[in-house]
């Protein structure tokens, strides 16, 4: 079954164009029809088709026409032609000017839709290429920021130890004047705020190097939490409820360490959000495969009912220093992101039941 295909099929023949949209929307696929040449043009200029088949021979132009105004509107569509059976040299005209491959009448229902399932796992290729392509140029990025940064980290470290140094030294001599000891504190505080920031912007931008081993996915959550209720970083005291399907895997091949840092960034968060009494929700359930992933797939959602994420903020907040806190460097989701990518997983975000933010962590059951 293709996923989110769209296909417009060109005949001025109504039972032929019948067939085939009765053919492939019974497969899955997004269907538009056109009898004619400007229908057709009209469809191409206000939506996207991910493949167009089209007969040659039409009431008011032919493929000849159609084809070039396709490729122009939809470089990356393929494009098929329908001809007659003996019609070769219109087929090799056709594929001469930009058509993909061609059909002859009367349609071969198999062969129309072998033609079809080629042109999904193209697309999907292309995707694969262009996250990957994607993928290499944001490492490039991010090599170029780590480099500076780790640069800059080490030019100022000894400027932040003589700043502590002189600052300690003053406070001795400030024991008596609470008020310029206060003062002195503060900017001790700010030196390490900084120096906190450039740690931050330095892990972010270094390569994430992955220590799989077999873990328990539901204890690493659990694990998380008992990370933040040691450090004291739950000051409501906001309560959690666990939810964890027995049909998941007892054991997955993950990198622990860092998957702790994924759950533990999204609890704090959720604490942070959270409003009044009622508890965290996290729940581990096998999912169905997404967009880019497939077999068996865990998902890990960490639900609060806070004031939740607009729509138009969803993609945003997995950029670096985005944030709504009053504190923080806003790294923490976009790190986030980057070792579930490290994964082949997905993370996002989305409506919760009680209308709050529900974060999903989507991870692709990896054994041994």
């Amino acid at each position: 079954m293709p996923e989110e295909f769209s296909v417009l099929i060109v005949e001025d023949d109504a039972d032929a164009r019948s067939n085939m949209q009765d053919i492939l929307s019974l497969d899955g696929y997004q269907i538009a029809t056109a009898a004619h040449c400007m229908p057709a043009i009209a469809l191409v200029e206000s939506q996207h088709f991910d493949a167009v088949i089209v007969d040659w021979r039409l009431p008011d132009g032919n493929g000849g026409d159609l084809i070039p105004i396709f490729k122009r509107k939809l470089p990356d569509s393929p494009v098929i032609v329908v001809t007659g059976l003996r019609e070769f040299d219109t087929a090799v005209t056709a594929l001469r000017i930009g058509a993909y491959d061609f059909l002859t009448k009367p349609i071969n229902p198999d062969a129309m839709r072998g033609l079809l399932g080629r042109l999904v796992e193209r697309k999907k290729h292309l995707q694969e290429i262009a996250l990957a392509e994607e993928r290499m140029m944001a490492n490039e990025r991010l090599a170029a920021v780590g480099q500076m940064v780790a640069g800059l980290a080490h030019e100022s470290r000894n400027a932040f130890q003589r700043s502590h140094a002189c600052l300690a030294e003053l406070s001795l001599d400030l024991q008596a004047m609470p008020d310029s000891l206060m003062l002195v504190q503060k900017v001790q505080k700010a030196l390490d705020d900084v120096n906190c920031l450039l740690e931050e912007v330095r892990q972010y931008s270094a390569p994430i190097n992955l220590e799989r081993r077999e873990c328990n996915l539901a204890e690493l959550v659990q694990e998380s939490w008992q990370q933040i209720e040691e450090a004291k970083t739950n000051p409501n005291q906001v309560p959690i409820s666990f939810d964890v399907d027995n049909a998941i895997p007892n054991s997955i091949y993950v990198d622990p360490r860092k998957l702790v840092q994924v759950f533990r960034n999204l609890l704090e968060n959720a604490i942070f959000a959270n409003e009044g009494s009622r508890p965290i929700d996290v729940t581990l359930k096998l999912a169905r495969p997404k967009r880019r992933l497939s077999g068996a797939i865990i998902s890990v959602a960490v639900s609060d009912n806070g004031q939740g994420v607009p729509e138009n903020k969803r993609e945003e907040i997995f950029t670096p220093f985005f944030t709504t806190k009053t504190k923080g460097t806003g790294l923490g989701l976009a790190i986030c992101r980057r070792i579930v990518d490290a994964h082949h997983g997905e993370i996002s975000v989305e409506d919760s039941d009680s209308g709050g933010a529900n974060f999903l962590v989507h991870l692709p059951v990896v054994e041994r």
